[in-house]
């Protein structure tokens, strides 16, 4: 694409310092400068008002939102002068609107809208869930069978995208399990996937697949058998999911099972990845999108597990280029309320793996 002509553009933008760092920034300010975009790097400890104005503000404020909610004063002071700003200037255009990502700051909030979103889908599903906030092991029984969780179940931090601590997870085999983790979290029932995650990557009307290693098959139960009384002897299994499902992951829980390795997996289908951005983008009104799917060993469905607002991006060819082209079409051409399906949209991914590490999200206003 030739560089813009015109009025010059401002893009103002926030990330934390890792973010910046494993993100890349100073390729996305050569990026822009090419394009005749100026990079403005916002400063959460002064006033927006003095800083702008912005043609466009791309932000990760979701590690600020996740340290205000656990009472971070500095941190709800940046978010409340970030919100306040926004709403000064609906002139400028914020990648991405603060409704959608608030919607996948917990992770109960996400996996409901996404059972709203295909709960008549033959094809695409959410895991059932359910939120635990009580050590009490009859109570949490009780919670887990009303949801219809099975186990073995995953335990993940309620808040999602609030840095190292929301990748903290585990696999838990029996009620007793359910009272160790860490509280307040969400179990969702496991789903065996040959050890295969698919990362959907987002960049507004492009976007890319990129397949990862994965946690391998478990069964609860030595027999097979779904039994609470079969169960008691089963260790709970913790990991950190971004190191897990590193490219170049060495882990011994990514590695199959002997009579696993014998089962063929279902051939993914681009079309459904494709109905489940369409759709996500649709929900949230967002371009920046990381989106977690397995394909289930038995059924052949599509199981989304996670969705995350802005995400690292690893190993997406020319991610500044795309990137860019996306925020010289929203200056130019804002998006409606809700964005619809382009042409664009119905483009074959790109399937690949990587070799760069995932982003891990620390938190500074700096």
């Amino acid at each position: 694409m030739e560089q813009s002509t015109g009025k010059h553009k401002v893009v103002g933008y926030w990330f934390n310092e890792q973010k910046c760092q494993k993100f890349g920034v100073q390729d996305l300010e050569a990026t822009c400068r090419r394009r005749g975009i100026q990079l403005v790097k916002i400063d959460m400890n002064s006033p927006l008002d003095d800083q702008g104005p912005f043609d466009l503000v791309l932000h990760k404020v979701t590690v600020l939102y996740a340290q205000a909610l656990n009472n971070n004063g500095k941190a709800a002071n940046a978010i409340n002068m970030f919100e306040n700003y926004i709403k000064k200037h609906p002139e400028t255009f914020v990648m991405d609107p603060l409704p959608g990502v608030h919607k996948l700051l917990l992770r109960n909030q996400t996996y409901e809208l996404l059972h709203q979103r295909f709960r008549y889908d033959e094809k695409i599903f959410t895991p059932t869930y359910a939120e635990l906030s009580s050590r009490n092991v009859k109570e949490n029984a009780e919670i887990v069978k009303q949801a219809s969780v099975t186990f073995p179940v995953v335990c993940k931090p309620v808040t999602g995208g609030g840095g190292v601590e929301a990748h903290e997870m585990a696999v838990v085999f029996n009620e007793m399990g359910l009272s160790e983790f860490r509280l307040p979290c969400v179990a969702q029932s496991f789903i065996n996937h040959g050890a295969v995650l698919y990362k959907l990557f987002v960049l507004g009307p492009v976007w890319f697949v990129i397949v990862r290693p994965s946690l391998k098959n478990f069964y609860a139960g030595v027999d097979g058998c779904f039994g609470f009384n079969t169960l008691t002897e089963q260790e709970t299994v913790y990991f950190n999911s971004s190191n897990v499902s590193k490219a170049d992951s060495q882990s011994p829980l990514t590695q199959l099972d002997p009579g696993d390795m014998e089962d063929e997996l279902p051939k993914a289908d681009p079309a459904v990845f494709n109905r489940i951005v369409t759709n996500l983008r649709e929900a949230l009104n967002m371009d920046l999108l990381g989106i977690d799917v397995v394909i289930d060993s038995n059924t052949g469905k599509y199981g989304i597990i996670d969705v995350n607002a802005f995400p690292s991006y690893d190993s997406v060819p020319n991610l500044m280029e795309h990137l860019v082209d996306l925020l010289v079409m929203r200056m130019d051409h804002p998006a409606p309320e809700s964005i619809k399906q382009t042409p664009e949209n119905k483009k074959i991914p790109t399937f690949t793996t990587c070799d760069h590490p995932q982003e891990d999200s620390g938190v500074d206003t700096g």
